[in-house]
Parts: C-alpha cells; sequence; structure tokens
C-alpha cells in the first residue's frame, strides 16, 4: 500500500484511543504488557459512552459492557489471549490492580470497572448523577453566559492565566453561599452541612493533583505560569470547606464539584488548554470560567473531539 504524508495539522482530525502516558513511562507499570495497555485504552474509551448512557451503579461509579466476543473482534486475537488479557488487568494476585469486573448472573454480561491508575484520596461521589442539575456544555452557546461577553468588534485574547485578572475572584466566586441545599438539591445533599474537606494535607493534595495531571508535562507544552495558576484552582477548590461552588452560573454542592475534578487528568488538562487558546470571546471573570470547564472537562472531552473529527471529514479530501 501507498499511504500519503501528513500535510500541516491533518494528524488532528482522526479519532484516536488514549493510552495514558503513565501506563507507558511509569515504573509501576513497566511489566504490564503492551496489549494489555492497549486494552485498558479501549476500556477507557468505553467509560465516556457509558457515563452518556447513565451506567452508574448505587455509589455513582462509572461501569461498562466489553464482551470477551467484542475484546477478541477489536484486538483481533483469540479467546485465551482475551481472558489473560483481562486477567492482567483485573484485581487478582497476579493483576495490577486496573479494572474489576463483577458477575451479575447467568444470562447477564459482566460488569467492568475501569479504575484509576493513580492513587489518590477519594471523596465520595454523588449518589444519582441524574439528579444533578444541568451544566450548560463548555464550549455551547450557553456555556459561560455570566462569565463571558462576546466581542463584535474584535476577537479579544483570553487573559493570561497568570496575570493579576486570574487571580481575582469576583464576590459570587469567593462569597460563601448560605442558601439552604436541602431545599435546593434534596435528593443530593438533605442539609446544609457539609463535611469537612478529607484533604487533610494541602501541600499532599497538591502533590496528588500534580501526579494525576502529570504536572511536568503539561508545564512543558503550555508554560509553568499557566500550568501552576490552573493547578492552584483545583487544589483551592479541593480544600475548600465551602458548601456549595457556581458553576455555569449555578450553584453546585462541594461534593458533586470536587469529585468531578478528582476525575481530571493530564487528558483533561490538555483539552482545557486547548478550549482555550481556541476562545475567541472576552472573558470577564477568568477564574469562574476555568472552574466551570475543569468540571465540565470529563464529560465533555469526547464529544468534543468526536465533533471536531466529524467537521474536519466534512471537507474535500487531498487527491
Amino acid at each position: 500500500m501507498n499511504f500519503d504524508y501528513y500535510y500541516g495539522d491533518e494528524s488532528n482530525q482522526f479519532a484516536f484511543y488514549r493510552i495514558p502516558r503513565q501506563l507507558i513511562t511509569g515504573e509501576a507499570f513497566k511489566k504490564l504488557s503492551t496489549d494489555a495497555k492497549l486494552l485498558y485504552g479501549l476500556l477507557l474509551d468505553r467509560m465516556g459512552l457509558s457515563a452518556k448512557n447513565g451506567w452508574y451503579d448505587d455509589m455513582g461509579r462509572v461501569f461498562i459492557y466489553y464482551t470477551l466476543d467484542e475484546i477478541q473482534e477489536d484486538l483481533n486475537c483469540g479467546h485465551e489471549k482475551a481472558v489473560r488479557l483481562l486477567a492482567e488487568l483485573d484485581t487478582g494476585k497476579k493483576g495490577f490492580g486496573l479494572i474489576e469486573r463483577v458477575k451479575q448472573g447467568q444470562g447477564r454480561p459482566t460488569k467492568l470497572y475501569v479504575k484509576r491508575f493513580t492513587t489518590r484520596t477519594i471523596l465520595p461521589r454523588p449518589a444519582a448523577p441524574q439528579d444533578i442539575p444541568r451544566v450548560p456544555i463548555f464550549g455551547s452557546q450557553d456555556f459561560g453566559k455570566s462569565e463571558v461577553k462576546s466581542s463584535e468588534k474584535q476577537k479579544s485574547r483570553l487573559p493570561v492565566i497568570g496575570s493579576a485578572d486570574f487571580r481575582k475572584s469576583d464576590a459570587s466566586y469567593i462569597e460563601s453561599n448560605q442558601t439552604d441545599l436541602s431545599q435546593l438539591y434534596p435528593s443530593i445533599h438533605p442539609s446544609a452541612t457539609v463535611p469537612e474537606s478529607r484533604w487533610i494535607d494541602r501541600s499532599e493534595c497538591r502533590r496528588e493533583v500534580q501526579e494525576a495531571i502529570e504536572f511536568p508535562l503539561l508545564c512543558q507544552q503550555f508554560g509553568y505560569e499557566d500550568v501552576e495558576s490552573v493547578t492552584e484552582l483545583i487544589v483551592d477548590t479541593l480544600c475548600s470547606t465551602r458548601p456549595t461552588f457556581r458553576i455555569g452560573g449555578a450553584e453546585m454542592p462541594a461534593e458533586q464539584v470536587k469529585g468531578r475534578l478528582q476525575m481530571l487528568d493530564n487528558g483533561h488538562l490538555e483539552y482545557v488548554f486547548d478550549c482555550m487558546r481556541r476562545n475567541t470571546t472576552e472573558i470577564r471573570n477568568i477564574r469562574a470560567y476555568l472552574l466551570t470547564a475543569l468540571y465540565n472537562a470529563p464529560v465533555t472531552m469526547s464529544p468534543y473531539y468526536q465533533a471536531a473529527v466529524q467537521h474536519d471529514f466534512s471537507y474535500p479530501q487531498r487527491e
């Protein structure tokens, strides 16, 4: 076959499976086989669809369905190899603990839980994601109406994240909200009393965040000052004892916001920085805008890139 070269940024027009860089370079995963790492990437890819379909258990954890037949077809391998790769990723004695399989009985498919490849203290997840008020999708027309002001005369650049404007928090962001949460979110937060953050040590919280987002690599890509400012915002939020945070103009329970921020990894941060670079509107409250972007990233990243791919493929192909 005679394949053509890539020109410009044409390589960005395709959909990709994402294998976490830490699985390739991390010392803890050196003995994990390449095929198992590829399978983990396929499992991660299905997480977005499961979340979109509302496949959560009673504890708010996302699960997927991925049968042996599907694995064999996708990896072009036999039954024995598919079983061995799942066992390698599983939580058994010989496995790496990256997935957990839960059998549901005869005739029903096995649930697969894809687990994080980094370790950290986990805050409680919300019991029912469907009860959470709808937040405008990052990148949509409704997103950030309270923070973003369109500029008709010129395309204004995004303020530098590390500048003084970034560290200024408006009253809606820093003031404690005294609203009775039992009235706003009775199914999620029965009372206005919020348990103190489980992040006991701020420095430990920062270390965990930096590990999860692969801080040094992000600094190489986007600059230390900008990455440090976003990291500080994440740490501030996780260590805060506020009962709510304003997300896209709506007050959200603190536990829900913190739980979502704990899902962030390197890919999510790259996505947020990429969206910020593409932004052409004036942002009046960069801190509130960023917090909303970070909150939405785990659920909007895949649809965003899928839409970009469909858009690029709508153009005539190079002869």
